[in-house]
């Protein structure tokens, strides 16, 4: 039996989980780019994210539908829309898939600190998918539903939650997507200006 503490992973970005397992199917220049593809892309992303990495055999298709499921629900989130009852339906069948019980573990390091955690016997695929959605419901509660966002370059997908004080971020990244988008404008200025005289 495993036990794993509730909340966020502590090796995941400044993103939610849901919002980074969401990410691992995104676009650049509207070709797709798969983050998970096989199960060696799913052992290093995991161990990127501090998440167990063991037995994960004929689980990728499963994953890949969840993520489906994941992506649609956050996109109609960042719309301002409410997300489709199949979606919620799937998030919240990984929710209840792993059975366990909760249980209070106490980290050592760097100072004791007794936290929330899960107990069970499922596999690595079901806790993955337990995480992703736990995340998902966490941030239905608590978030700040208008900072999560999709990215303003219609050729990416990225989805993000905006940390932002003013919450007026409108990119994955700057340096990527907003850059990229704004020397297109500036370009087509420049056109649009000569053309015209």
């Amino acid at each position: 039996m495993r036990v794993v503490t509730l909340g966020e992973p502590s090796g995941a970005a400044a993103q939610p989980l849901f919002v980074e397992f969401v990410n691992t199917l995104h676009w650049y220049e509207g070709a797709p780019i798969e983050l998970i593809g096989t199960e060696a892309e799913l052992t290093t992303w995991l161990a990127e994210h501090a998440l167990a990495t063991d037995a994960l055999t004929n689980c990728l298709p499963a994953l890949h539908r969840l993520r489906d499921h994941a992506r649609a629900a956050t996109e109609a989130l960042a719309r301002g829309s409410t997300p489709a009852e199949t979606d919620v339906t799937a998030i919240g069948e990984a929710l209840r898939r792993p059975t366990g019980h909760l249980a209070l573990v106490d980290d050592a390091a760097p100072a004791p600190a007794a936290r929330l955690a899960f107990a069970t016997d499922a596999s690595t695929a079901d806790l993955l998918a337990f995480q992703v959605a736990l995340s998902f419901v966490t941030f239905l509660e608590f978030g700040d539903r208008r900072r999560l966002k999709l990215c303003a370059n219609p050729g990416c997908g990225f989805a993000f939650l905006d940390t932002s004080t003013n919450a007026t971020r409108r990119w994955c990244y700057m340096r990527y997507c907003g850059n990229r988008l704004k020397a297109r404008a500036f370009r087509r200025r420049g056109r649009d200006a000569a053309n015209a005289t």
